[in-house]
């Protein structure tokens, strides 16, 4: 699963690297911005349970959890898509594990210096939980796109 071309491992690094943007840019928002965002997104996805009597702070604890295993599922999807596309397996899976390990510590530090908003171990685990399953998804259709290639071109000398 290695070497399928300079091109689209620029293009997975280029958006992995404009992916840590999106990331810093939500956890630099202060701690009133960040609960109204998350507040809409708890209200719009899940009015209709709230109509029903669910409790808005179970639900809006859930969204913020969600976003957090979410956004780094993304990075750790785009990571792992442009190092498994050029490096050994192992050595793959290493650097973007290490690197998002990192970038979720990174990520809680840097929302701590915004006012109203506090680093939590609980979410740099989320975080890292988010990423480990992003590189499983990239793993995956690399895996898928590699098999279909190998079929392709088991067909194509199967019928000359």
């Amino acid at each position: 699963m290695r070497n399928h071309g300079g091109k689209s491992t620029a293009i997975f690094a280029a958006a992995a690297i404009a992916w840590i943007g999106v990331l810093f840019f939500f956890s630099g928002q202060v701690g009133e911005d960040s609960s109204a965002l998350s507040g809409g997104v708890t209200q719009l996805l899940f009015g209709w349970l709230l109509d029903w009597g669910m409790d808005f702070d179970l639900l809006h604890h859930c969204v913020r959890k969600a976003a957090h295993f979410g956004i780094f599922a993304v990075e750790g999807c785009l990571m792992g898509m442009a190092l498994l596309n050029g490096l050994k397996r192992r050595t793959a899976v290493l650097l973007t594990g290490v690197g998002c390990a990192l970038l979720s510590v990174l990520n809680e530090l840097h929302q701590m210096q915004a006012a109203g908003r506090v680093c939590s171990v609980a979410d740099m685990a989320i975080d890292f939980c988010g990423a480990l399953t992003g590189l499983a998804a990239a793993a995956a259709i690399l895996h898928a796109f590699s098999a279909f290639r190998r079929r392709m071109a088991k067909k194509y000398d199967d019928d000359r």
